[in-house]
């Protein structure tokens, strides 16, 4: 009896040994190449549209394609609980999974929405992060302005200031943000968050409610080469080979490296000029790129912008400048604008909009100089 305990024993022992060297052995799992969080605000009059982008990012992907890489999407639509969903396919069929809840997510908190990236990074890790904000936007403008700005996500009645959203972006995570939502190519969004991302894919003007054509895009964000120009360029081929008003496209891709250089240079250019210089600017000769309801007029073309206050030299090093920024860009020939119901001609895109400066909107240029960090950089203070 004992002999054959003892053998037992020898044999358990044998079992564990190869046990452990088997673990030993076993090679740990490549980290996935690119996680990509869709922040999708959609509780307001996109609400619809957003399922329709679920459902074609979902028709957009394939093992293959997402070559290892994490589909994520934060959807916080109308009168449901926001919840965190992954997309991907399963024996041979794309489909969207319930990863958890948000009972109670406010989801333009900047704390609660860093909440969010945090969980993604720590149940989704990878070598590089991608991000891509859906809702409503327009640029930096104050969500108070006569009752109808949103600057970015709409969540009911409530709304992000720009530097609320930097607040709730961390340093240094994303490789790429993707703005699907309106007016965000805009040079005081851009320098807000020059430290949040390497690249910034955004529209200058309005985009459509449909949006982003996920179905081609989705799978180009996680090739190996990633190439977000050619992002861009299948965003403004969808448009443009459309007709009449649906025929609307502004993107730009803007590389946030550069941009504490271009503002030094337009330093130098605002250095001398009054307020009265600025309110004394022929606004019919810039392109005006925003028409929001009951808006006077508020976001113009940068370049056109600055055209009307440099000399020759310091316009031709602001080129140069603005050139090591936007790394591509295309525009339309007309643009589509909701509040006037038709298109408006698009002679000049650089790429980036700005705010210019009017006697008549002494209560935003307030707002503007104590919130808005561009002021700040490159006004006279």
């Amino acid at each position: 009896m004992k002999q054959i305990k003892l053998i037992a024993s020898l044999i358990i022992l044998l079992i564990g040994c190869l046990s452990c060297t088997k673990g030993q052995n076993e090679e740990p799992q490549p980290i996935p190449k690119r996680t990509l969080l869709v922040y999708m605000i959609a509780n307001n009059s996109l609400d619809n549209y957003s399922y329709q982008d679920i459902d074609e990012m979902i028709s957009g992907i394939t093992k293959e394609n997402l070559n290892g890489g994490n589909l994520i999407i934060l959807h916080a639509p109308r009168n449901t609980e926001p919840e965190l969903l992954q997309i991907k396919e399963e024996n041979g069929i794309a489909n969207k999974f319930h990863i958890k809840d948000y009972i109670g997510l406010n989801p333009v908190n900047p704390s609660e929405m860093r909440q969010v990236i945090q969980d993604v990074v720590s149940l989704y890790p990878a070598e590089s992060y991608g991000l891509l904000l859906w809702s409503h936007g327009t640029a930096w403008l104050p969500a108070d302005y006569r009752k109808m700005t949103k600057a970015f996500g709409q969540n009911g009645s409530n709304w992000m200031e720009i530097d609320e959203l930097a607040q709730g972006l961390p340093n240094n995570l994303f490789e790429f943000i993707l703005f699907d939502a309106c007016y965000m190519a805009n040079v005081e969004c851009m320098y807000e968050l020059r430290h949040k991302a390497n690249y910034i894919l955004a529209s200058a003007t309005e985009i459509l409610g449909e949006g982003y054509p996920y179905t081609q895009m989705i799978p180009q964000m996680f090739e190996e080469n990633l190439q977000l120009d050619l992002i861009g360029k299948t965003f403004y081929d969808y448009y443009n080979q459309k007709s009449g008003d649906y025929q609307t496209a502004t993107i730009s891709l803007t590389r946030t490296s550069g941009l504490d250089n271009l503002a030094e240079i337009v330093r130098e250019i605002l250095a001398d000029k009054t307020e009265s210089d600025l309110y004394a600017i022929n606004l019919s000769q810039i392109q005006r790129l925003e028409f929001l309801q009951n808006s006077p007029g508020m976001l113009y073309d940068f370049q056109d912008f600055i055209r009307q206050l440099a000399t020759e030299e310091q316009f031709t090093r602001f080129t140069h400048a603005l050139n090591q920024v936007i790394l591509y860009e295309a525009h339309t020939s007309k643009a589509y604008f909701a509040y006037l119901n038709y298109s408006y001609p698009i002679n000049q895109c650089s790429g980036l909009n700005i705010y210019v400066p009017q006697e008549k909107l002494t209560t935003i240029f307030d707002w503007y100089k104590n919130r808005i960090s561009w002021y700040k950089a490159v006004y006279p203070q």
